[in-house]
């Protein structure tokens, strides 16, 4: 899509671009640490030896920040489940309306996943919940995960604005990004 055709400022759809394209790198990156050190637990009780120590306690904490980190930038990169078919099938306007239809149901239910996070968090901030060896508060934890999922909520309004934009054009998003 061109500069001139896109309905977004380009250097603010790039600023966006690297912000979640950064999440995703520093959540995979957790994840190849908790990997690692998952991997030295395993060898070391093999070997009759010590536990990595914490290592369960963060592993409850971690994947939560792991996945919800990469979230945004799949949103932003459109990876999202699509069925086309109907789309194709019943030609590029209504082709348009249904990715209209399918990106504001993805807002909702991203709004909905985020307003029951932050329910969740103060839950356990409530409850005073903390893993289960070390004893870490977890609402912290909770709470970048709310973040992390209002995030997906300002990603998936920005796709929103530039899916409506190509159906203005009838021109469905899918094939929009294709062009110019």
């Amino acid at each position: 899509m061109s500069e001139l055709a896109s309905p977004t400022p380009a250097r603010a759809d790039r600023a966006i671009d690297r912000a979640v394209d950064l999440m995703a790198i520093i959540g995979f990156s957790a994840l190849v640490v908790i990997a690692f050190l998952t991997m030295a637990d395993v060898v070391l009780r093999y070997l009759n030896g010590p536990r990595v120590p914490g290592l369960k306690d963060l592993n409850e904490v971690a994947y939560a920040i792991v996945i919800a980190s990469c979230f945004p930038g799949g949103l932003k990169k459109g990876n999202a489940v699509t069925v086309r078919i109907l789309g194709k099938a019943l030609g590029p306007r209504t082709h348009a309306a249904l990715d209209v239809v399918g990106a504001v149901s993805l807002l909702v239910f991203f709004l909905l996943c985020a307003w029951q996070f932050v329910v969740r968090t103060l839950l356990f901030q409530a409850d005073g919940r903390t893993t289960s060896t070390l004893e870490w508060p977890t609402a912290p934890v909770w709470w970048l995960v709310s973040f992390l999922m209002f995030v997906c909520v300002f990603v998936q309004s920005w796709v929103l604005v530039d899916t409506l934009a190509a159906a203005r054009r009838g021109i469905p998003k899918s094939l929009d990004e294709f062009e110019g």
